[in-house]
């Protein structure tokens, strides 16, 4: 029997519905602290549950010194240690500094790469979490033209 348009159109709108919600609540990954935070250390606080992070060599910052476009911005993060629980990518002058919470299976190592947007010349910082210590480094970066909506 074939389908008639007003069954297609009722299953249309409950899927994309149903896909909204869906991606809402993928969205709510982080707490909604971290977007409400007045500043970076408070967003990292939300984020992460503390910021007592100490630098340490085994998380390396890979990541451009200058950018020319800050909309697209290469990042990757290695952590050699142990299990790493999570890895942190915050930019203390985006409109939201925390940019992204990676979280890790023990089986995983920890590392990630991905690109990012810089509003402007910031401080990059990655945070990695094991065994319920933040450990981290940062890396100052300059951006030409910025991202984030700004000029």
């Amino acid at each position: 029997m074939p389908i008639s348009r007003r069954t297609f159109v009722r299953a249309s709108l409950v899927s994309t519905t149903l896909g909204a919600f869906a991606a809402r609540s993928v969205n709510a990954a982080l707490p909604a602290a971290v977007f409400d935070a007045p500043n970076p250390t408070a967003a990292i606080r939300a984020a992460m549950g503390s910021t007592e992070a100490v630098a340490d060599e085994r998380v390396r910052l890979s990541i451009p010194d200058r950018v020319e476009n800050g909309d697209v911005v290469p990042v990757s993060v290695t952590a050699d240690f142990g299990h790493v629980q999570r890895i942190a990518l915050v930019a203390d002058k985006n409109p939201l500094p925390v940019i992204a919470v990676f979280r890790f299976t023990p089986e995983v190592e920890g590392f990630i790469a991905t690109r990012i947007r810089l509003a402007e010349t910031c401080n990059v910082m990655a945070l990695a979490e094991s065994g319920g210590k933040l450990l981290t480094v940062s890396k100052p970066v300059q951006v030409m033209i910025g991202g984030c909506g700004s000029d």
